[in-house]
């Protein structure tokens, strides 16, 4: 048996014997979590955030726009931007759970390993979402810092240490590119992950294409192109998926009717929100809501 096999065996054992219950777990390590899931989910709508993900175990397919991505056990999945999904675990029972790690990926501390190193900027802009097997060393790291969760002394002086490893880890991995071009100053990427954060501010606004191009240097049939090319949405489209998740959430998690949550995402018609709504979900407001209560 390989090192790294052994490496993923622990890590599965150590996650089981912390979170023996289906669910999604917060370690108390600051952007870090762990999901353990025993049956299947179906077309679920979500924003992947810059984000690591490790399989431990099982299966999940993500749709992207036309793309369609399937990670595995041992696997790894990294974004670098903000973005919009349909996933479904498709591998996942009682006796082989879905087992996953994930740790929130920190600009700041990108952009200071990158100013430590020399790296080439690339000329056209990458992808911003990618998978690779896990090597022997970001397994470790990950069982390193997963450990840490029995030991809270030593979370304050390690744990900052360990996610510095993974991150300079990934920065030299064969997704590189995907977190470099984001955090480079001047990439097409880096600005259009500054629009998206813009618009993650300032989704209720009426968005005007011209304005915001401008605001990130750019010409606006460029930042459309690329905007899309990064995202696989126009960018109103991206601000209607931020609408329709934020109302989705304050009507789930804060119990407000659709009417009010379609008022405070930014929508002057009910009805339009609605049927957009029910295009997104499947199902109208009310009934999708209900729907996700009863899971």
């Amino acid at each position: 048996m390989s090192h790294s096999i052994e490496k993923l065996d622990l890590l599965k054992n150590k996650l089981q014997s912390l979170f023996p219950e289906p669910g999604m777990f917060q370690t108390g390590i600051n952007g870090f979590r762990a999901s353990l899931r025993t049956e299947p989910t179906f077309n679920q709508h979500c924003f992947y955030n810059p984000m690591v993900i490790l399989i431990l175990q099982g299966q999940k397919k993500a749709i992207l726009g036309s793309t369609d991505f399937t990670y595995q056990e041992k696997q790894l999945v990294v974004t670098s931007i903000d973005i919009p999904t349909v996933s479904s675990i498709s591998e996942a029972s009682k006796e082989k759970p879905f087992m996953t790690l994930i740790l929130d990926l920190d600009n700041y501390l990108i952009s200071q390993l990158l100013s430590e190193e020399h790296y080439v900027q690339e000329q056209t802009p990458p992808r911003t979402m990618g998978i690779a097997e896990a090597d022997e060393p970001l397994l470790d790291a990950f069982y390193r810092l997963l450990s840490l969760v029995e030991q809270p002394e030593r979370q304050k002086v390690m744990a900052p240490m360990i996610i510095r490893e993974i991150h300079y880890l990934l920065l030299t991995s064969s997704l590189g590119d995907i977190l470099r071009s984001v955090n480079m100053k001047g990439s097409r990427n880096s600005q259009i992950a500054g629009a998206i954060a813009w618009l993650k501010e300032n989704y209720r606004q009426t968005l005007r294409i011209e304005q915001l191009a401008q605001k990130f240097n750019m010409a606006e049939s460029s930042f459309y192109r690329h905007f899309n090319k990064v995202t696989s949405l126009s960018p109103l489209q991206y601000q209607k998926r931020l609408r329709l998740y934020e109302a989705q959430r304050l009507m789930f998690a804060e119990n407000i009717d659709a009417a009010n949550a379609a008022y405070q995402v930014g929508y002057e018609s009910t009805s339009q929100f609605n049927r957009e709504y029910k295009r997104m979900f499947g199902l109208p407001p009310k009934a999708n809501v209900n729907q996700m209560k009863n899971i």
